[in-house]
C-alpha cells in the first residue's frame, strides 16, 4: 500500500471518533489500560500532529508527546498530514533520539490512529470503520514490532483472537487488546 494512501485510511479511523466524544465521556475508561477518553483523544490528536511534521519537516520533536492538544481541529491536522505525505520532505524522520525511513515511521503512526482510533470509539459506544488495507498494516507493523513495543511496555501481552479474525482483530489481539472489549455501566 503506498504511504499516502495509508496515512489517509488510519486518519480516516481516528477523526471521526474523535469529532464524536461528548463532553460527560471524558473521564470513561477505554480498552488503553490506565488511559481514559481524554488522554486517548489528546494522543490521537498528538499522532496526527507527529504525522503532519514528519512528512513535512522530517522531524517529531519530542515534547509534542507532552502537548495537551484538546482544543486542536483533528479533522484539519489530519488533512494536513495526508497532504504532507504526497511528498514527504525526508526519506528518514527524526523521532526523539531515533531516526528510522520515513516509511516505518508511518506505518507506526498509523497503526498508532488505527488501534486508538478503535480504542476511542469502544470507549465512547462508535462505530468504527477501518478500511481493510489499514487493518492490514497495522497487523504487518505489529508482527514486526509488536515484541519490541512489549519490551519497552508499549504493549500488553497478546490476546488471542480465533484464527479466521478479521484483521482489525487480529491487530487488536497482537497489541494486547481484547476485541470484545466493553465499558462496564456506568
Amino acid at each position: 500500500m503506498e504511504t499516502n494512501k495509508l496515512v489517509a485510511d488510519a486518519t480516516a479511523v481516528a477523526v471521526p471518533p474523535l469529532a464524536g466524544v461528548r463532553p460527560e465521556r471524558l473521564g470513561a475508561p477505554t480498552p488503553c489500560a490506565g488511559w481514559d477518553v481524554a488522554t486517548v483523544a489528546n494522543h490521537l490528536r498528538q499522532v496526527l500532529t507527529a504525522l503532519h511534521l514528519a512528512a513535512r519537516d522530517g522531524t517529531v520533536p519530542p515534547e509534542l508527546w507532552e502537548r495537551d492538544l484538546a482544543g486542536a481541529d483533528a479533522a484539519a491536522i489530519a488533512a494536513q498530514a495526508v497532504a504532507a505525505w504526497e511528498r514527504p520532505a525526508a526519506a528518514a524522520i527524526v523521532m526523539g533520539p531515533a531516526t528510522m525511513p520515513a516509511g516505518v515511521v508511518a506505518a507506526m503512526l498509523s497503526a498508532d490512529l488505527v488501534l486508538h482510533g478503535w480504542d476511542l470509539a469502544r470507549a465512547t459506544g462508535q462505530d468504527v470503520a477501518c478500511p481493510p488495507a489499514a487493518a492490514e498494516a497495522a497487523v504487518a507493523f505489529l508482527g514486526d514490532f509488536a515484541d519490541q513495543g512489549r519490551g519497552m511496555g508499549l504493549f500488553a501481552a497478546p490476546v488471542p483472537v480465533p484464527a479466521d479474525a478479521g484483521a482489525l482483530d487480529r491487530a487488536l489481539g497482537l497489541s494486547g487488546r481484547d476485541p470484545a472489549w466493553t465499558p462496564r455501566p456506568a
